[in-house]
């Protein structure tokens, strides 16, 4: 009994420290990780809870190997390395700190490595089990490096700020951005969209991605440019932070608590170039549940004032393309999972009618000449 236990509490000690480090992680990646510019050789995510689930079994056992034979002398070295590796979950992801999650890193690198020499000089097998543990960190520090030298922002600088919305004429004046101010109360969109998800999405999704972009743009080549314009020519997190924040706003912007019926501007557009809004609406909706992971949906409009339904994962925006954005849903999951949980679908429902389409039509540059009587 006392061998299986040697076993069974390192492999439950990891595993419980990796859903806990998990646990940390959970608001970074959905919020500020997708923002990030990454190396080309990073991993789908679904690979990382794979990878450590085996790594922590290995890592178990081979403390196992040793303690089960009585030897104890290497359990400081391999429990400091455990902790460490928590750390490092709270450091990068919990403090969203690439620079501290790199030092970090490299000192857990150390630690394993010295593990493994001194666990070898006792039992070879708890030596070797580690070392697909070892060259998992050194691709792990890679992409921590990868991330923090892409992603360097400058610490301590003052901010000025100005209102950031879509469609800002250009200026050659220092733009920095604050958060849009919301044409309804928080509570004026429930029950179809309630004050948590409001103040969840509006107050801390999107004003995270706000203070990233100001972050990012002072000292970079794109600084004092509108936000439109740093949606077109920005790259990496500056273009995904300032494409969030231009996304979001429309997307805020075009919803209301008193529903009117669509302009007959909007109606005749539509009915031209889907059939009728029932089909439009159908065509959109099937887009917006069919799309795999995170990104926007947009009603659209091209340089002939002809319109379609486009689909951009993550951060993408229909600027990009020379599109002029009419309308746009957004369909990462923190846009519904307060409301709605993983339904996308009934949040879909409920969005239709909550759209101003006074709004919508407004934006449309090619007007379309009224219909004979």
């Amino acid at each position: 009994m006392r061998k299986v236990l040697s076993y069974v509490v390192p492999i439950l000690l990891c595993f419980g420290v990796g859903v806990i480090g998990s646990m940390l992680q959970t608001s970074a990646l959905e919020e500020w990780y997708p923002t990030l510019v990454r190396s080309p050789l990073t991993p789908p995510n679904i690979v990382f809870p794979i990878a450590w689930s085996v790594l922590y079994l290995l890592m178990g056992v081979s403390i196992g190997v040793l303690v089960s034979r009585g030897d104890m002398s290497v359990v400081r070295l391999w429990l400091l390395q455990l902790l460490v590796n928590f750390l490092w979950s709270v450091v990068f992801f919990a403090l969203r700190s690439p620079l501290a999650g790199l030092i970090t890193i490299l000192l857990l690198d150390v630690l394993v490595f010295t593990y493994i020499i001194y666990a070898a000089s006792r039992r070879l097998l708890a030596a070797w089990l580690m070392v697909p543990y070892l060259l998992w960190l050194f691709f792990a520090t890679y992409l921590n490096g990868y991330i923090y030298l892409h992603n360097r922002l400058r610490a301590g600088d003052v901010v000025k700020v100005v209102v950031a919305q879509p469609n800002v004429t250009k200026t050659d004046k220092i733009m920095n951005y604050t958060m849009p101010s919301l044409p309804y109360s928080a509570d004026a969109l429930a029950p179809l969209m309630s004050r948590e998800t409001i103040d969840y999405h509006y107050g801390k999704h999107l004003q995270t991605y706000v203070d990233n972009l100001n972050r990012l743009a002072v000292g970079s080549p794109c600084e004092g440019m509108t936000l439109d314009s740093l949606v077109v020519h920005a790259d990496g997190a500056l273009f995904n932070n300032a494409a969030q924040v231009w996304n979001h706003t429309l997307f805020f912007n075009t919803l209301t608590p008193t529903q009117t019926d669509m302009p007959a501007e909007l109606r005749r557009a539509i009915e031209r170039d889907f059939g009728g809004v029932d089909a439009f609406k159908e065509q959109f909706t099937k887009a917006a549940t069919s799309l795999f992971g995170s990104g926007w949906v947009w009603l659209v409009e091209d340089k002939d004032g002809r319109l379609s339904i486009v689909s951009t994962s993550n951060a993408g925006n229909p600027l990009r393309s020379g599109l002029n954005p009419l309308l746009t849903l957004d369909v990462w999951e923190h846009a519904y999972y307060i409301d709605h949980r993983n339904r996308r679908a009934d949040f879909v429902r409920d969005w239709w009618r909550l759209l101003d389409w006074k709004r919508v039509t407004s934006r449309i540059k090619h007007k379309q000449p009224a219909m004979a009587q």
